[in-house]
Parts: C-alpha cells; sequence; structure tokens
C-alpha cells in the first residue's frame, strides 16, 4: 500500500505530476542507474579498458525485466546500496561480460551522474512551465494595464496601484528565474566519474579520457574535477527551486487573500464540479492557491537540508548524497506539482474591476498620498506630512470632516480631484516589463538550454 502522498491515488495529484513520476519512480530510478551504466561500459570498450563484444551484452541487459523487490532483498542482506543491482546484472549477462559491468565504478559515479540526469529532465519541465507562467501573466499585466486598484501596505489600505502592476511585477521576478534557471544548466547537468576517492585511481592513465568520453555518451557537461564530497551542484538546483517556488507562492499567498468575500477583487477560476465546503455550501475555497503555498513551504525546507549537505567530511561522505536521494526527489515532486498549478492559476484568475472600484470608493482617504505631494509642493514634505498626520489623527478623534480639518493649511484647489485615483508610473512600469520580456522570449524557446 502506498504511504506517502506523492503516490497517492486519491490525493497524489495535488503533489506530483504525472511527468515528476515518470521521472523519479522506483522503475525510473532503475533504468537510469543501467542507462549510466551501459554507457560507461561503452566509454570503456572505446579505450579498450573492456572487451567491445562485453560492451554490446551490457547494452543488451533490459532495466525494465528487473525486480526491484529482489534488489531490495539483497541490499537489506549485504547492506550495500547498489550490489544487489550488480549481482542481477551479472546473473543476465554472459559469463565473458559479467566481470565487466559496474567495472571500476563507485556508487556516487552511477548515482550522482543519474541525478544529473534527474535535474536535467526536471529542469526542462520547470523551464517550460515558467515561460508558460509568465507569458499568462504577462497577458493579465496588459490587460489590466490600467485598472485601478488599493495598494496595500502593512495589510491597510494604501494609495492606489494597477492590477496591471500587480501582475507585472510576479512576471519580472517570474523573468529573472529563467534568467538565473538558463546560467545554471551548465552547472548541473554534469556527470560524474570519480572512482573511490575522486582520483579516478582504477583506471590510471585512461582516466581523464574515460570519463571525458562516458560524459559526452550521456550528453553530460564533463565536470573539471571530481565533486563526490563538493555538492554545491545540488544545493544550487535546489536554491533555485526555492526560490521559483516562493514566487509561485506569493502569486498565490496574493490571490488568495484578494478573494476574501470581505475583498473579493480577484478569485481562482472554478468548474460547475468544484465543491467549496462540505459544510458551509455557499463557501468558494482559493484550493489551488493554498496547495501552492503549502507546496512551496515543502520545497524550501528540503532546499534548506540540501544546502547543509555542502558540509561533509573528506572525499567521500555517504551523509550527504544519500539525504539528497529522499530530498532532491520530493523537491522535484513537489515544485512541478506547484508549477502545474500555477500556469492553471495565471491562466485563469478572475478578476473584478468593480469590486477594485468600490473598495478604492469605500476607502474614502486614499488621496492621502496625493495631497502629500501637492502640499509639500508649498509647506515643504516634512512640514506637509506632520500636518496631515496630525489632520487625519484629528479627524478620526473628533468625527470631523477633513476637508474641515484641513483648512487652514489646505486650499480649495489643494483639495480637488482627490477621489481620482493616481496611479504614478505604475502602467509605464507594466510597459516597461511587457517590452523587456517580449524582446527576450522572442529569443527563447521552450527547451532548457
Amino acid at each position: 500500500m502506498d504511504a506517502h502522498l506523492i503516490d497517492s491515488a486519491i490525493y497524489g495529484h495535488g503533489w506530483s505530476t504525472a511527468e515528476s513520476v515518470a521521472i523519479f519512480s522506483e522503475r525510473a530510478r532503475l533504468e537510469r542507474w543501467v542507462h549510466v551504466l551501459k554507457a560507461l561500459a561503452a566509454a570503456q570498450a572505446d579505450l579498450e579498458i573492456i572487451p567491445e563484444a562485453s560492451a554490446r551484452a551490457i547494452d543488451g541487459l533490459d532495466a525494465r525485466s528487473l525486480d526491484p523487490a529482489a534488489l531490495g532483498a539483497e541490499t537489506r542482506r549485504t547492506s550495500h546500496s547498489t550490489i544487489g543491482l550488480v549481482r542481477e546484472l551479472r546473473s543476465r549477462l554472459p559469463e565473458h561480460a559479467r566481470e565487466h559491468v559496474y567495472y571500476g565504478a563507485t556508487v556516487q559515479d552511477v548515482s550522482d551522474t543519474a541525478a544529473a540526469l534527474e535535474m536535467r529532465d526536471v529542469g526542462g519541465i520547470v523551464w517550460r512551465d515558467l515561460r508558460a507562467v509568465e507569458g499568462s501573466l504577462l497577458d493579465l499585466a496588459v490587460r489590466h494595464r490600467d485598472t485601478p486598484m488599493l495598494g496595500r501596505t502593512h495589510g491597510q489600505p494604501g494609495a492606489p496601484v494597477t492590477f496591471g502592476l500587480k501582475a507585472a511585477s510576479w512576471a519580472d521576478e517570474t523573468a529573472r528565474h529563467l534568467e538565473r534557471w538558463r546560467q545554471s544548466r551548465p552547472r548541473l547537468v554534469v556527470g560524474q566519474l570519480a572512482g573511490a576517492v575522486g582520483a579516478l585511481g582504477f583506471y590510471g592513465e585512461f582516466g581523464l579520457g574515460l570519463r571525458r568520453r562516458f560524459c559526452e555518451r550521456l550528453g553530460l557537461g564533463e565536470p573539471t574535477i571530481s565533486w563526490l564530497t563538493a555538492r554545491d551542484r545540488i544545493a544550487d538546483f535546489a536554491s533555485n527551486a526555492a526560490l521559483v517556488s516562493a514566487t509561485m507562492a506569493r502569486m498565490a499567498n496574493e490571490v488568495y487573500n484578494l478573494q476574501r468575500r470581505e475583498i473579493g477583487e480577484v478569485a481562482e477560476a472554478a468548474s460547475e464540479a468544484t465543491m467549496g465546503s462540505i459544510t458551509m455550501p455557499h463557501k468558494r475555497n482559493p484550493e489551488r492557491s493554498e496547495q501552492m503555498v503549502t507546496l512551496s513551504r515543502l520545497v524550501r525546507s528540503a532546499a534548506g537540508v540540501l544546502t547543509e549537505t555542502m558540509v561533509g567530511d573528506h572525499e567521500r561522505d555517504g551523509r550527504t548524497w544519500k539525504t539528497e536521494w529522499v530530498l532532491l526527489p520530493e523537491i522535484g515532486h513537489y515544485l512541478l506539482a506547484q508549477l502545474g498549478l500555477a500556469r492553471g492559476l495565471a491562466a485563469s484568475i478572475e478578476v473584478d474591476a468593480e469590486a477594485m472600484a468600490a473598495n478604492l470608493e469605500t476607502m474614502g482617504d486614499f488621496g492621502s498620498q496625493e495631497l502629500l505631494r501637492r502640499l509639500s509642493a508649498r509647506l515643504g514634505k516634512h512640514r506637509a506630512n506632520d500636518e496631515l498626520q496630525q489632520a487625519y489623527r484629528t479627524a478620526r478623534l473628533s468625527g470631523r470632516p477633513l476637508t474641515e480639518v484641513l483648512e487652514h493649511v489646505a486650499s480649495p484647489a489643494d483639495l480637488e480631484g482627490l477621489d481620482r485615483p493616481e496611479t504614478g508610473a505604475a502602467s509605464a512600469m507594466v510597459d516597461a516589463v511587457v517590452a523587456a520580456a517580449s524582446g527576450r522570449r522572442s529569443a527563447e524557446t521552450d527547451e532548457w538550454a
């Protein structure tokens, strides 16, 4: 019986995706490890380290026929993480090739190289999904370039902004993630062939040439030096994942809050089948946004632990990379699940411009920043601020109209039109974000390269 939500037939769709399961399932892991061993044998045959006939036999191994339960039994019996796999593969080879599978390699040569392949596959999906999210946000920003709404600071109504400015901020932040993601690929998609202590001693004079051919056959970059204990590549991936996830959570958290009935300015799209509450039928819960924030907490937590794995002992330390075996897949599942939700959210946010206008009207003092600007020109900024702070305080405590309280410092012209939202350079900044993104996106593709 499946015990983890990632694998749950009932709830798994909220914690993983079909793509993440295809990458991180136990079957996929075995196939990936055997794929790495085939590439190693082929590279060794290129240099005549092992016979060509052995490499051909190893290349014919079918990982899909392996029995995970049998491998697990041997792993438990021997307390070695890969000897069960090695012995099972040897049993399937002709006698002349049995000594040449996993020849001279160590666990990390296989598992680290497999991790690089996993980061490549996850990274490609992240790139694709981020571009889709950014595209939807840019469209949203353009549609609502001039839609005024209350800006809020410290959880309180502030001065007016536009909803386009808010959407453009999400899009611009996403653009920076795309830049970081693109820059990180050469650091992450890198193979590992290091041997027992990183010196490639088993292969003698052939070590560096073998490593180059091995990485080439897998389509991976070649490291300058072995990275057995240098775990910054995995931490780099995790840190970038955490940043991406936090931005998606920022967007979702904003929707979560603006969907509150007492605000009601935006809402998640909902189908006819969506049920808000089993006991309160009137409710329309922001389930997608809520789940996005939850997933982000898990991604960020795992990323913090994977940063800790950078501190290890000497030339190899199983405490580091065995931690990665648990958390790298979890980050992959949670991040891809979150991005799938983010794509749907960004593409279908419902905006209620009338509610935004009504909330502005309800807050009759939203023009205080504009009034401060006008009085600053005549009184000086700091004196004007002091006068207005006192005036608003007096109006609140006495119940007198603000215009009456301000008679001694503000002229009728100063008070004219304060009920019209002034949104400053909001629309111009939306235009700048859209223009910059359009230029960059025209040169990009959906392929992470």
